[in-house]
């Protein structure tokens, strides 16, 4: 009997010990770490990299800062204790900002903050909103700007509608370093434009308001387009003629002109039937079916398009002017022979040229296919073509 009671106290003290044990930490208990020394700050456009040195101490996980990079909206970064450095973003102006850095161990204990002071450079949101430059072109505007940090920014158009009032009519969503774009559908009269700029933190700029008055650009009248066959342009095969091109539609398995299969660069010439300066030029790739044909096959990748008032009878190059060069890219970025949403919706809208306002009125077009995705002769469904006659 004694020998059991010895037992039964023995496992007791057992059971005991290992409950104990669960709750112990693998690095100690109540050993809050030190915080960082030695900091030191570069300031950065609209932000701040901090560097520091770390206490001695295994038992750190990570780094952390806590600040405002908004008046009244707090912002956490946190960085690994792998590294000794730190960049807090998100700020919108150039003010002096106090930053709370903390060490945190694998206990989710933190240190006692330590206070950095930053002073952040011109943010992009700002250099972005200064940079913008608006001038007049075809049916629109034409906007250009820079954006050397390569942030993360849209740029907000507005535009007065018909009772005065200022409605959002276009966003440019960009990291590129600089662009130039444009804004089409509006008429020829004198209107009020707005722009601004907003980054990913919320932040934005300024707002520029300007008078504008977009210059007249109508749809050419198809009816009036001749093919021209000069005797070193490519031919039609597959009885599908260039006329195609100009029927109206591009979606038809058979509306697309055909070409023979030749050695690349190959060319085709035809008549607008009017001389004009061009704005915009929209062609469409053959894509019936969309998951056969767009961005492959015949369908062209790389091309130019020339004008001239006085194509050479002999068929050479005397007299034309390159109006535009062109590459089709898939905005996926999918291997041959794979779409995506975005591709087939692309595919339907055309692949748009804007013509550069200094280029001089023509009435012969020639189009000078460089390249196809992967076969020797070429596809396109459809050619638009505006312009101010």
């Amino acid at each position: 009997m004694n020998r059991i009671n010895i037992s039964l106290i023995i496992l007791c003290l057992l059971v005991l010990a290992c409950k104990k044990e669960e709750h112990r930490s693998l690095y100690g208990e109540g050993n809050t770490p030190g915080p960082i020394t030695s900091t030191a700050v570069k300031n950065l456009p609209g932000a701040a990299e901090i560097t520091y040195t770390l206490p001695q101490d295994n038992s750190i996980l990570y780094v952390k800062a806590e600040y405002e990079h908004q008046a009244g909206v707090k912002r956490e970064v946190k960085t690994s204790y792998y590294t000794n450095q730190l960049t807090v973003d998100g700020f919108g102006d150039t003010l002096e900002h106090a930053i709370q850095l903390y060490v945190v161990n694998r206990s989710e204990q933190q240190s006692a903050p330590v206070t950095v002071k930053v002073k952040p450079l011109t943010p992009p949101v700002v250099a972005v909103f200064r940079s913008l430059l608006a001038s007049e072109d075809f049916g629109g505007l034409r906007v250009s700007y820079t954006n050397d940090a390569k942030a993360d920014v849209a740029i907000y158009t507005l535009a007065a509608n018909s009772k005065g009032t200022m409605e959002e009519v276009n966003v440019q969503y960009t990291t590129l370093p600089l662009g130039t774009y444009t804004m089409r559908g509006f008429d020829s009269t004198a209107r009020r434009f707005s722009f601004y700029v907003k980054d990913r933190f919320g932040n934005i700029s300024d707002t520029l308001t300007k008078t504008y008055k977009p210059l007249y650009e109508k749809a050419l009248d198809k009816t009036l387009f001749r093919k021209v066959a000069l005797p070193t342009d490519v031919g039609d095969d597959w009885g599908l003629p260039m006329e195609n091109l100009w029927n109206g539609s591009y979606l038809g398995f058979w509306d697309m002109f055909h070409t023979q299969t030749k050695p690349f660069p190959m060319w085709f010439t035809f008549d607008m039937g009017i001389k004009v300066k061009l704005s915009r030029i929209t062609l469409w790739q053959r894509q019936t079916p969309v998951t056969d044909w767009a961005y492959n096959a015949n369908n062209p990748k790389k091309f130019e398009i020339w004008g001239t008032n006085t194509p050479d009878p002999d068929g050479g190059w005397t007299n034309w002017t390159k109006l535009v060069e062109h590459t089709i890219v898939k905005p996926s970025g999918l291997p041959l022979g794979q779409l995506s949403q975005d591709d087939v919706a692309a595919a339907a809208k055309g692949e748009e040229m804007t013509v550069p306002l200094d280029k001089t009125s023509v009435r012969y077009l020639r189009v000078k296919v460089i390249e196809t995705f992967t076969n020797s002769a070429t596809n396109i469904a459809e050619m638009s073509i505006w312009g101010q006659p």
